[in-house]
C-alpha cells in the first residue's frame, strides 16, 4: 500500500482589514445561525382577541392610456389574500380575470385578466377596475392574568415559518448594514420572547427612526437602517428584517386603507389614494400579531411607544404579503414587481408606451 501524505502550508496570519473582515463575517453567521436555532417553548403570557369589525367593498379604478401605442394584448394582474385581518375575501377584476398564482417564491395568489385589442379604444387604452371585498378584524393583543388558560394556537407550519424567516428583495436582514445597526441599537434577541422582542423593536424604531416620503425612496432594510429615515414600506421592511435575523417570523402588509380617497390629498407632492404599508409576527402560542411601524415613527409622540403595537381596529385591506413579486407575463418572461398597490398592467403591440397618463381613484363602502 502506497500511502500519501498530504502537506498544508501554514496559514497566513489575518490583520488589519482582513481580520476585520473575517470576524465581521463570522459574527454575521453566528447571529444567523443562533436566529435559526430551536428555543425553548416560554410561557404563553398573551392572546390576540380578535372579532369582525366590518364587511367593505372598496374599488380601484385605474385607467390606463398610452395614445402612441396600437396594442395588441393587454395583461392585468390584483391581487388579495384570506389573512388573520381579513377573511371572506373575493377580488374580482374587469376586464374579466381569473385565479391564479405568481411566479413566486412564495406563489401569492393573483387575480389575472388577458385582454386582447379588439376595438379602437383597447388599442390605446385599458380601463381596470378592481373591486375587493373582506370582511375586516380587529385584532387586539392582550396579556393573560397570572392563573389564566392561553386558548390554543396552532403553530406556524413549517413551510410558512421558513418563508416568513427568510431573507429576500428588500427584507435583507444578513447584510453587513443591518447587522452592524442591529448590533449598535441592542436588537439582538436573546432570552426574550417573541412579544417583548418585538415591543422593543417597535419602540426603538419610533424613536430612532424619522419619516419621510419619496417616491424614488430605497426600501431595503439596509438603506433604511443606514439613512434612518423612511416612509411606512421602508420603516414596516426593517420592523420584519429586524424579526426574521433573530427568529421570528414577520412579514409586511401591503395594501390601502379601507377609505375612500380624499380629493385633492397629496404626499410628498403626488396625488395619495390610501396607500400604505403595516406589518405583523407571529409569536408562538398567540399567533399574528398586528404592528403599524410607520405609525409608531410618524404619529405615536406617548411614553410608551407602544399606540401602534398589537393593535389592529380593522381599517385596512391587504393586497399582499412582502414585497417584489414575480410575475409571468408569458411572452415576455417573468417579470419583477415590487408591489400590486395598484394594479400592474404588461401589454403587446407596436409602438411606445410613453407617454402614460392614468386616472385613478379608490372608494371604500360598508356592506
Amino acid at each position: 500500500m502506497v500511502r500519501r501524505t498530504l502537506s498544508i502550508p501554514d496559514a497566513a496570519p489575518l490583520t488589519g482589514p482582513t481580520m476585520t473582515r473575517f470576524l465581521l463575517a463570522a459574527a454575521v453567521a453566528a447571529a444567523v445561525t443562533a436566529a435559526a436555532r430551536p428555543r425553548p417553548p416560554a410561557p404563553v403570557r398573551h392572546a390576540v382577541e380578535a372579532k369582525d369589525a366590518r364587511r367593505v367593498v372598496g374599488v380601484l379604478t385605474y385607467h390606463v392610456t398610452c395614445p402612441e401605442l396600437r396594442a395588441k394584448e393587454w395583461l392585468v394582474y390584483a391581487a388579495a389574500p384570506e389573512l388573520p385581518g381579513q377573511t371572506k375575501v373575493k377580488t374580482t377584476l374587469a376586464p374579466a380575470g381569473k385565479a391564479g398564482k405568481e411566479s413566486g417564491p412564495p406563489p401569492r395568489p393573483l387575480v389575472v385578466a388577458k385582454v386582447p385589442a379588439t376595438t379602437a379604444d383597447l388599442q390605446t387604452t385599458i380601463p381596470i377596475r378592481v373591486t375587493y371585498e373582506a370582511t375586516l378584524r380587529a385584532r387586539t393583543l392582550v396579556e393573560l392574568p397570572p392563573d389564566a388558560v392561553a386558548p390554543k394556537v396552532a403553530p406556524l407550519p413549517a413551510a410558512e415559518r421558513k418563508l416568513y424567516l427568510a431573507e429576500n428583495g428588500d427584507i435583507d436582514f444578513r447584510h453587513e448594514t443591518v447587522q452592524k445597526w442591529l448590533r449598535d441599537e441592542g436588537l439582538v434577541r436573546t432570552t426574550e420572547d417573541e412579544v417583548a422582542f418585538a415591543r422593543t423593536v417597535l419602540r426603538r424604531l419610533r424613536d430612532r427612526m424619522t419619516y419621510t416620503y419619496a417616491a424614488d425612496l430605497d426600501r431595503r432594510a439596509s438603506a433604511v437602517c443606514a439613512a434612518g429615515r423612511s416612509d411606512c414600506g421602508g420603516l414596516a421592511v426593517l420592523f420584519v428584517a429586524a424579526l426574521r435575523a433573530s427568529g421570528v417570523p414577520a412579514r409586511a402588509l401591503y395594501g390601502r386603507w379601507a377609505a375612500s380617497a380624499v380629493p385633492d390629498a397629496t404626499l410628498g407632492g403626488a396625488a395619495y389614494l390610501q396607500w400604505h404599508v403595516k406589518a405583523e409576527f407571529f409569536a408562538a402560542g398567540v399567533g399574528w400579531v398586528p404592528a403599524d411601524p410607520g405609525g409608531a415613527v410618524q404619529h405615536d409622540r406617548t411614553p410608551g411607544g407602544l399606540t401602534y403595537f398589537g393593535t389592529d381596529p380593522g381599517d385596512f385591506i391587504t393586497f399582499h404579503t412582502d414585497p417584489h413579486l414575480a410575475l409571468d407575463t408569458g411572452t415576455t418572461g417573468v417579470r419583477p414587481v415590487r408591489n400590486l398597490q395598484t394594479p400592474v398592467w404588461w401589454v403587446t403591440g407596436r409602438g411606445p408606451t410613453t407617454p402614460t397618463r392614468v386616472v385613478e381613484d379608490w372608494k371604500v363602502e360598508a356592506k
